[in-house]
């Protein structure tokens, strides 16, 4: 029969510990990847049907 545990928390591996981050390197990093993504969204939208063969670069 199903009894209750003696196991007060859930078992499993322990959570890492959560390192403190100064603010202006989270910042940076959110600014920067952001910028990395618009500029991605950017080129995809001007050469995206070149990528994917849908249309040639010779045919202006």
């Amino acid at each position: 029969m199903a009894g209750p545990t003696h196991h007060p928390r859930p078992t499993g591996p322990p959570k890492p510990p959560v390192p403190h981050v100064p603010g202006i390197y989270r910042y940076t990093a959110t600014a920067l990847g952001a910028g990395m993504w618009f500029w991605l969204m950017y080129r995809a939208k001007k050469d995206g049907p070149v990528l994917m063969g849908w249309k040639h670069p010779w045919d202006h």
